[in-house]
């Protein structure tokens, strides 16, 4: 997929994730921990889910800042759908069945690896429902897309 195309195809997907939460307006775990907080908790998860996943390798290439830009805008679009509208839509069952849910919508989404996905999702949709602020998902998420594309690992 050439790199206008992938834009192209993210535009697509971003417009299709907030018209989801704008028609949806799905209710929201409690805040727990302000966003400005959760971001770096965030960072801090999904990068050291993607050193376990790599086996504590260090990355043996620099994605570039293209790639890195593709890679946020793919996590806010994934955590829009999986964590605010679906976990969101779950949480009148209790928060459990909205992070056992997302989470195995979310593997089963990605068809490759689903027990690896199933971490990645738990971890993911633990880190909205525990902090109450989509940031720490979405750092999360990005952190670890970002830490197995340097290291070579295909998530």
């Amino acid at each position: 997929m050439t790199e206008k195309a992938a834009w192209a195809r993210l535009g697509g997907a971003t417009a299709f994730a907030v018209a989801l939460v704008l028609a949806l307006s799905p209710p929201r775990p409690p805040l727990r921990l302000p966003p400005v907080a959760s971001a770096p908790a965030g960072l801090l998860a999904g990068a050291a889910l993607a050193v376990g996943v790599r086996r504590g390798a260090f990355a043996r290439s620099r994605p570039s800042p293209t790639l890195l830009a593709l890679l946020a805008v793919s996590a806010a679009n994934e955590e829009l759908i999986w964590r605010r509208v679906l976990a969101g839509e779950l949480l009148h069952a209790g928060a459990l069945a909205a992070l056992a849910g997302s989470t195995v919508v979310f593997a089963l989404a990605h068809r490759g690896r689903p027990g690896l996905h199933l971490a990645t999702g738990g971890l993911f949709g633990g880190l909205y429902l525990a902090t109450g602020a989509l940031t720490a998902a979405f750092a999360a998420h990005w952190a670890y897309n970002a830490g197995v594309a340097g290291g070579g690992v295909t998530p």
